[in-house]
């Protein structure tokens, strides 16, 4: 359930790792594996990452108007995503485990901020900021490294980053979003099954399951209010980041 809701939140505002990666963590538990908190961790991120590909099909004829920028921001995604992923595989368990509240927490912020950022990119549109392609590069491989080491929030990150660079037009930004996602989720995963780090027998579960959710969650979209829905998925974010402050630094 909670990956076909992770699907549906993916679509729909995103967030969805604030579902599925604490279910997967919990599965894991209950069911004495000895399966790791990194592993987990790729095992989410490879089972959510089709749903990133739907999204750049969904925007192919918005990325033709944009193709000149999609080949440096895709390799800043590839090396920024590579080496966050990197990072993720040589990380202990434990210490993974030590990070989890802090990275579930600053994603959380993220979306609490996600209202005000469109309202600060609607003004900065209005103003006519000039581009800045060369810090738009250097952030997107910094904005990538968090999302292939953890990845939630991380559309919201790249969103601010555009806003302060000046890309202002909101389609180009959603079409150059999920392009970038798409690359430095994806040679994430690469570097994830390449290690064996991904838990293939839940990880079919959770993709066919998120990929479910994701397409009824898209014929039914116009019927949500989106901004209710983000404030839900932020309050969502801030009780699972407590839950694991709590298993970290709580009494043992």
């Amino acid at each position: 359930m909670a990956s076909f809701f992770a699907g549906s939140l993916n679509t729909i505002a995103g967030g969805g790792s604030f579902l599925s990666l604490p279910a997967l963590l919990q599965v894991i538990a209950l069911q004495g594996s000895k399966v790791g908190s990194v592993s987990a961790q790729a095992t989410n991120n490879v089972a959510l990452w089709p749903g990133q590909l739907t999204s750049v099909y969904a925007y192919r004829n918005d990325l033709k108007n944009h193709s000149k920028r999609i080949l440096p921001l895709s390799a800043a995604s590839f090396v920024g995503g590579l080496a966050g992923a990197w990072l993720l595989v040589i990380t202990p368990n434990k210490r993974f485990l030590d990070l989890l509240p802090w990275l579930l927490l600053f994603a959380a912020v993220m979306f609490s901020l996600s209202e005000p950022l469109g309202r600060w990119i609607a003004a900065r549109n209005k103003s006519g900021v000039t581009r800045s392609d060369f810090w738009l590069i250097v952030g997107m491989a910094v904005v990538s490294f968090y999302v292939g080491y953890f990845g939630a929030g991380g559309g919201f990150l790249v969103m601010a980053l555009f806003g302060f660079c000046g890309v202002t037009d909101i389609h180009e930004m959603n079409a150059l979003k999920v392009v970038t996602a798409a690359v430095s989720i994806g040679i994430a995963v690469f570097l994830f099954v390449w290690n064996g780090r991904v838990v293939w027998s839940y990880c079919w579960q959770m993709a066919i399951l998120a990929a479910i959710g994701g397409y009824v969650a898209a014929r039914y979209s116009k019927r949500i209010n989106q901004k209710r829905l983000r404030r839900i998925v932020a309050g969502i974010g801030y009780v699972t980041a407590a839950y694991f402050f709590w298993l970290a630094y709580g009494p043992k």
